[in-house]
């Protein structure tokens, strides 16, 4: 099943692998975070409606079971969790001003900063909660909306 999860799921995964890379350059650029800078690549963002779109895309369109469903979920959260924590350790090991250290996006009070542990003890319980639990319930959101998805084309009466 597992197989079948990770051949239904190569879109959205190179979709948060480039918002991922956006993400950094834009940073690294020198665009300002707010009010507009971390809305233009949301991976966050991204992962939640990709797990709404592919959950409901396992009901009519790959025919799998709830747990198929949910672990499409996961899949697609974990990857984007475990880009962001990837991103955030380039930032720290290569002292690089990117969206990822930015106070907002670790959660902290405005303006202040954590240190090297700190912020990657955060990312790490990203990647335990906001790649498993968080995706796997937008996933069967979709699945239970999954109703509204086309069925897969007859190919058979095709000329």
């Amino acid at each position: 099943m597992f197989g079948t999860v990770l051949r239904l799921v190569r879109l959205p995964l190179l979709l948060l692998l480039i918002w991922t890379v956006a993400r950094f350059s834009l940073g690294l650029a020198g665009v300002p975070y707010a009010p507009r800078g971390n809305a233009m690549f949301s991976i966050v963002g991204l992962t939640y409606i990709s797990c709404i779109y592919w959950g409901a895309l396992t009901r009519r369109v790959v025919a799998m079971n709830w747990k198929g469903t949910v672990l499409t979920g996961i899949a697609i959260g974990l990857f984007g969790q475990v880009l962001i924590f990837l991103a955030t350790l380039i930032s720290l090991v290569g002292g690089l001003q990117t969206y990822f250290l930015h106070w907002d996006a670790l959660n902290i009070p405005e303006g202040s900063t954590i240190d090297f542990g700190r912020t990657l003890v955060v990312r790490a319980q990203g990647v335990i909660f906001g790649g498993t639990v968080v995706p796997a319930v937008f996933a069967l959101i979709g699945r239970a909306l999954g109703g509204l998805a086309p069925r897969p084309a007859d190919t058979t009466s095709r000329p």
